[in-house]
C-alpha cells in the first residue's frame, strides 16, 4: 500500500509535528480510535509505541518499533506485536519548495486464522485509504487554522 500527499508546509515542521505521537493521533480518523498507552513524547530510533486501536468493531493492541530514524526524511515502524502477521509503515519526507511531499509505503500480511479470513487483503486497503483520507483532512484543517505545532 502507498499514499502519497503534498502538503503546504515547510518539511521540517510536518515532520517535528509527526514525531510526536499525541499528535499523530490528533490528525487520526477518529474512528480508528487510536491511543498510545505507552509512548514518548518524541519518537527516535529504538522507541516502542503501546497502540490500541478500533478494528473489525474490536479493540486491537499492538506493539511497534521505531527501527529506522531520520531526522526532517523518514521514520519507519515495525510491527512487534500485534494482530497483523506483519506490518512495516515507512514514513517518508520530501521537501518541495516550501511544501512536503508526504509518502507513506506499508508492507502487511494479514493475521491467521479465523481474523484472517474476515480481514482479506482488499479490507486492510480500504482501511487504510479511509484512515488516510481522515488524516489528510485534518492535516490540512489543522494547517489552514494555523494549529499545526511540534508540541
Amino acid at each position: 500500500f502507498e499514499e502519497e500527499l503534498l502538503l503546504p508546509i515547510p518539511r521540517m515542521v510536518l515532520f517535528d509535528f509527526l514525531s510526536r505521537p499525541a499528535n499523530v493521533v490528533k490528525v487520526s480518523d477518529p474512528n480508528l480510535g487510536l491511543k498510545f498507552h505507552q509512548a514518548p513524547e518524541v519518537v527516535s530510533t529504538g522507541s516502542r509505541i503501546v497502540i490500541e486501536m478500533m478494528a473489525m468493531s474490536q479493540v486491537q493492541k499492538a506493539i511497534h518499533e521505531i527501527t529506522v530514524f531520520t531526522p526532517h526524511e523518514l521514520i519507519v515502524e515495525t510491527q512487534i506485536e500485534g494482530p497483523m502477521r506483519a506490518w512495516r509503515h515507512e514514513h517518508h519526507f520530501e521537501a518541495v519548495g516550501d511544501q512536503t511531499r508526504m509518502i507513506d509505503r506499508i508492507e502487511f500480511e494479514k493475521p491467521g486464522g479465523i481474523i484472517g479470513l474476515l480481514l482479506t487483503e482488499g479490507r486492510v486497503i480500504d482501511m487504510l485509504e479511509e484512515n488516510f483520507f481522515q488524516r489528510e483532512q485534518n492535516l490540512r484543517r489543522l494547517i489552514s487554522q494555523g494549529g499545526l505545532k511540534s508540541s
